[in-house]
């Protein structure tokens, strides 16, 4: 048995997120895959059956939600095989859906695992600020036609920089809640590139909708709404109602996952 690890690139429009409806991760909750449920996993579980003659099991860094991009999803299974990665890679690209590519297919070592094994991730959140939409981007940033305080984006961005707990910024979901919410994030960068703004996070880790919760806060610091400094505040405050909303899914993209 064979170990491969697969670097992926997906449109996350017309998906249901990574993992299969249903499934779950514990396998005694015995839940059938939901029908008619489009996930990143799905089409590459199929893809890799066709393939390979065989059910597939596929793990991720991390899933994914609905409508969010990835630019360099890292993913692992294993397989009997005798097929070369590149020969994977080709055979895949040649059947998955159009809005999925495999950009890299390479042999890893037995214990190597897609999430476990990863040391950190880069997200990367783009807003499209201007005073009028975009057809091109719709699916690719968040219209966002206000004016936004850069500087004082940036003064709240450093606040969220090092090892907190980040619990005030974690949807809830019982599914998906974690006993434990610290996490050190590396870096977090608020850039402008003409009509876009980029917001970039580096962490060891991220809670459900964590990035998306922090660019909410940014964005309302943006505006005028909440002080930089007040985000101390929400993150000792460990309560994710006192915090602005959520960030719409679109304008996410997972760029990197370093091992």
């Amino acid at each position: 048995m064979r170990n491969f690890k697969l670097i992926l690139e997906y449109d996350g429009s017309a998906f249901r997120g990574w993992q299969v409806q249903g499934r779950g991760v514990n396998p005694r909750w015995g839940h059938a895959p939901l029908r008619g449920e489009r996930t990143v996993q799905g089409e590459l579980e199929k893809t890799l059956a066709k393939v390979f003659k065989q059910d597939i099991f596929v793990l991720a860094s991390g899933r994914t939600d609905s409508g969010v991009h990835a630019g360099a999803q890292v993913a692992s299974f294993k397989a009997e095989t005798r097929m070369t990665p590149a020969q994977i890679q080709k055979a895949l690209n040649a059947s998955l859906p159009p809005d999925m590519a495999v950009l890299e297919a390479k042999n890893v070592g037995v214990h190597f695992h897609a999430r476990y094994s990863a040391k950190r991730k880069t997200y990367r959140y783009t807003v499209l600020n201007r005073d009028h939409r975009s057809a091109f981007w719709r699916d690719r940033a968040y219209f966002y036609p206000h004016q936004l305080d850069l500087p004082a984006m940036r003064r709240a961005a450093k606040h969220l920089v090092g090892e907190h707990d980040f619990k005030s910024f974690e949807a809830h979901d019982p599914l998906r809640a974690q006993r434990d919410t610290v996490r050190t994030v590396k870096a977090l960068t608020v850039i402008r590139e003409g009509d876009f703004i980029h917001i970039e996070v580096t962490a060891n880790g991220f809670l459900y909708k964590m990035v998306r919760n922090m660019v909410g806060t940014l964005l309302a610091v943006g505006r005028g709404r909440m002080k930089p400094a007040q985000v101390r505040a929400l993150l000792k405050a460990k309560n994710r109602q006192v915090a602005p909303e959520t960030a719409p899914a679109h304008g996410l993209c997972l760029m990197s996952v370093i091992y």
